[in-house]
């Protein structure tokens, strides 16, 4: 019996040590089907942010552009703008000098009529000063008249610009809100994966559990069938050995003391195997107990990783969606001022010519003056 104890303290080490060292290679495993996982999904996640740092350089870049060209477009207007009011200002002065010529020229003409006292040629004259009174006064009219669609077309071009002006505002805003949404949807697709990770290693571990739990059942039901047949097998040698010490103390008629501690022993030893095997069942009816809940906390992770990969999903959806709208933002934006940088180059505008009277048409050779999208003709008399 003595010899027998080393080697059943023996072979518990042994089960301790086989369970211990399944449970490192079933570890081992996980870790590198982990390691596996965790660079396939790091690769991923760093083409997908490079794909987006690509995106978002070139979206900046499309905005930066359009900026400049709206500022070139404003300092352009300006400029047209400033040509206008010199243009306006030199036909103002061209005018009134005309008109002063022309009445000097009149009134060398009545005067030197008065000297040679014609009354017919003075007549002539009072008809030619009112023919250029109301001519001055169509001329006038004409000029009012065009001054006042130039201060429209000045009026349309402020509000275009007024207009362009909303919208690069509203552009910007709309830039910063996207960047901030992306930065958003950055930082949760990371808590996301991150929480998804976390998942992955937990149902790793459960399952890793869960299959070293199998193993621990069926080594202790071996183990357990092991202590079961010791047990008969002791029980049976154990009543062998009694009854035959018992007839052996009939016929002697004396106990011996040494058999007597011999028999107190063994039945000490199968008081604790007893006790053993009691525990055993126990802990395997506690595992079985066990078994249900971790199964159940199995699947309600594996729900929630698929959750979590939906709402991932949508995220990404939705990103995708913003960015297609801000696109066609952006081509809206460019065929508007495409479209009214063509209407603004085709429109002209014409200054007529006051007529002398009493003297012919001669074919006049106009002057053009091209300021932004409108054209100011001056006609040259060859008097």
């Amino acid at each position: 019996m003595k010899t027998s104890e080393p080697n059943g303290a023996l072979e518990e080490e042994f089960t301790m040590a086989r369970l211990y060292i399944s449970k490192m290679k079933s570890e081992v495993k996980s870790l590198v089907n982990r390691s596996k996982q965790l660079e396939t999904a790091q690769a991923d996640t760093s083409r997908k942010m490079q794909a987006n740092e690509k995106e978002l350089a070139s979206c900046q870049l499309l905005i930066a552009q359009h900026q400049a060209k709206i500022k070139s477009l404003t300092d352009y207007m300006q400029n047209m703008e400033e040509k206008k009011r010199q243009l306006e200002e030199n036909q103002d002065v061209l005018t009134e000098e005309l008109a002063k010529l022309q009445g000097q020229e009149k009134m060398h003409e009545v005067s030197g009529m008065e000297n040679e006292k014609d009354i017919d040629r003075l007549q002539d004259a009072e008809e030619i000063k009112k023919s250029l009174d109301e001519q001055m006064v169509n001329h006038r009219d004409t000029h009012q008249k065009q001054l006042s669609r130039l201060r429209d077309e000045v009026a349309v071009k402020q509000r275009m610009l007024d207009e362009l002006k909303d919208l690069n505002e509203s552009l910007l805003l709309e830039q910063k809100k996207l960047m901030s949404d992306y930065e958003k949807l950055k930082m949760e697709e990371q808590e996301k994966d991150q929480k998804l990770q976390q998942l992955i290693m937990i149902n790793e571990k459960q399952e890793v559990a869960r299959q070293d739990l199998k193993g621990l059942e069926e080594t202790v039901a071996k183990e357990l069938q092991t202590l079961h047949n010791l047990r008969k097998l002791f029980v049976q040698d154990l009543t062998m050995r009694v009854k035959k010490s018992a007839e052996m103390d009939c016929e002697d008629g004396v106990g011996s003391a040494a058999q007597k501690q011999k028999i107190s022993f063994l039945e000490n030893n199968l008081e604790q195997l007893t006790k053993v095997h009691k525990q055993l069942v126990r802990d395997n009816a506690d595992l079985r107990c066990e078994l249900p809940k971790l199964e159940k906390r199995l699947r309600a992770t594996a729900e929630r990783v698929k959750a979590l990969e939906s709402a991932l999903k949508e995220a990404k959806e939705n990103a995708m969606r913003d960015r297609k709208r801000y696109q066609t933002e952006v081509d809206r934006i460019k065929d508007a001022v495409r479209a009214k940088n063509m209407a603004r180059r085709g429109h002209s505008a014409q200054i007529a010519k006051p007529i002398r009277a009493g003297h012919h048409h001669s074919s006049p050779t106009p002057l053009s003056i091209r300021g932004g999208g409108t054209v100011y003709h001056y006609t040259h008399n060859s008097n």
